[in-house]
């Protein structure tokens, strides 16, 4: 070696100590110096690439960790961090290409494992992740966030017990670490341990009182336990916990009190079963000024019927001109109606068109016995919780086994293509623009079936029978150890007893059509 090379490799060295200390701006000064002299020096390549990613520039990250490759293709780490970078960026098949070129170059690469876990778990593919991570935890098992990681796949994989296991070590090798007290606290509440799991958010809490995601979290929490009166504060801070649910506008939020004249704007947040449920609330606002109404496009034409609100839009539609705005699932703080007894679970609030209705009576009467509307699947674009939430058609076929049942259709989206697996006898979903005609459709059952999703929420609005297969960590709405609902007087909820186990719903509710 050169003396030239020999002082460039010492200085190399020297900078690699420097970031491995933590000490990113001396590092990134060093590795820039060793550019100068010597362009394609693949470490300082790399060693800038690392520190754009820990800094949160996946972007620069991702041009330098290939510029790093393009010099020396062979050193597996590089390949590793560019998944990083990749799935950063939101690519995840890229990154799990590359974790996999990575494990080419070397098999027993603790880091490529747990970099393929990463994208695995993007993926949707939990028990894939599962394995990945197991890997890793075998070759590299001090490795940072490592069994956290392998917690939450495991958490996605409905192997609720397994994670609590797998953050109960995380946390005892990293007690300090907020994020994992707080996905453990998660795991905890899905398994119905609340006392554990809020003594643990509350623990956050007493260390930073501004923790937006533990209070948005106690939150949840105490909706589940019905604890009404403290859970709406905390859940106020889910705007600032969720970057999804940032807000996009600029009025004042309305809080209460005569609107005299102004007028507010009740914009859209999440869901579309989100909407149908607080729309209770919006008759409820003061008739003192003019009400205005942001909802998804499905929603416009149902929700335009609402008394008290002067017009309805669509998201992305021009705004007009207002004074105040409230996010919808606000309302019952700002009314002030924050008890459990406060919730207007008078019913039907909403309604479908008469003529409507008997258009579908007309064509149900030549389906035999009892019409049951049945819905099996969730937005998949929400993967996480719709992959538990949401079950195979298939395995709705007892439901149309029973005697004297026919059932028909109300899935819309890519899971409506599974609908003869079923066992249907019709479906219509072609004909069901928006909710609206759903609502029509709906109003002519004797009975809706089916998993939590908007279609629920509106059986429950027209005051339909409506039976919910509900999953062992259920939404917070449902609660838990009820099989009514306090929202919805005509629901029934059959409820997994463990997780994933929907064989089993599925048969209690084909029981109770028996009888």
């Amino acid at each position: 070696m050169s003396r030239r090379k020999h002082q460039i490799e010492a200085a190399s060295q020297q900078v690699q100590r420097l970031h491995a200390a933590g000490r990113l701006a001396e590092a990134e000064q060093g590795y820039r110096q060793i550019l100068a002299a010597d362009p394609q020096h693949a470490d300082s390549l790399h060693g800038l690439g690392v520190i754009a990613l820990q800094t949160g520039h996946p972007g620069p990250a991702l041009v330098y960790l290939e510029r790093a490759i393009a010099t020396k293709p062979s050193i597996a780490l590089y390949h590793v961090n560019r998944a990083g970078a990749l799935l950063a960026l939101g690519r995840a098949a890229e990154a799990e290409a590359e974790c996999r070129t990575a494990l080419r170059l070397k098999r027993n690469s603790g880091e490529a494992y747990q970099g393929l876990g990463h994208a695995l778990a993007d993926l949707g593919r939990p028990l894939e992740a599962i394995a990945a991570y197991q890997e890793a935890v075998r070759l590299a098992p001090t490795l940072p966030g490592l069994r956290d990681s392998l917690g939450l796949a495991l958490h996605d994989a409905s192997r609720l017990e397994d994670a609590a296991t797998e953050l109960r070590a995380a946390l005892a090798a990293s007690p300090q670490d907020p994020a994992v007290a707080g996905n453990l606290a998660g795991v905890l509440k899905d398994l119905g341990r609340l006392e554990e799991a809020e003594a643990l958010y509350r623990d956050l809490l007493r260390r930073n009182p501004q923790d937006p995601r533990a209070h948005y979290n106690l939150g949840l929490l105490l909706l589940v336990a019905g604890r009404f009166p403290e859970a709406w504060p905390e859940w106020e801070w889910r705007f600032r916990a969720d970057p999804a649910l940032a807000q996009r506008f600029q009025a004042p939020v309305w809080t209460g009190g005569p609107l005299e004249g102004r007028t507010l704007l009740v914009h859209a947040e999440q869901g579309m079963g989100d909407m149908l449920q607080f729309a209770r609330y919006l008759p409820l606002l003061p008739h003192d000024g003019r009400i205005v109404l942001e909802v998804h496009p499905p929603l416009v034409r149902l929700l335009g019927q609402v008394p008290n609100v002067d017009a309805v839009l669509a998201i992305g539609e021009a705004l007009p001109a207002h004074d105040l705005r409230l996010p919808m699932m606000s309302l019952p703080l700002a009314l002030g109606l924050t008890g459990a007894g406060d919730i207007p679970a008078m019913v039907p609030y909403l309604a479908a068109d008469p003529a409507r209705v008997a258009a579908w009576r007309s064509r149900l009467d030549a389906l035999p016995s009892r019409r049951i509307g049945v819905v099996w699947a969730g937005n998949p674009e929400r993967m996480r919780m719709d992959r538990r939430r949401s079950l195979p058609a298939a395995a709705l076929a007892p439901l149309a086994a029973v005697p004297g049942v026919s059932l028909v259709s109300l899935q819309k989206g890519p899971a409506a293509a599974e609908a003869a697996e079923a066992g249907v006898a019709a479906d219509w979903t072609q004909e069901l623009a928006d909710f609206t005609d759903t609502a029509a459709l709906v109003a002519a059952l004797d009975l809706v079936i089916g998993v939590d999703t908007a279609v629920i929420h509106l059986a429950g609005a027209l005051a339909r029978p409506v039976w919910l297969l509900n999953r062992f960590d259920t939404c917070w709405r449902w609660e838990r150890g009820c099989a009514d609902s306090r929202w919805y007087p005509t629901l029934r909820q059959f409820r997994q007893a463990t997780p994933g186990d929907w064989t089993s719903v599925v048969g209690e509710a084909a029981a109770a059509l028996r009888t």
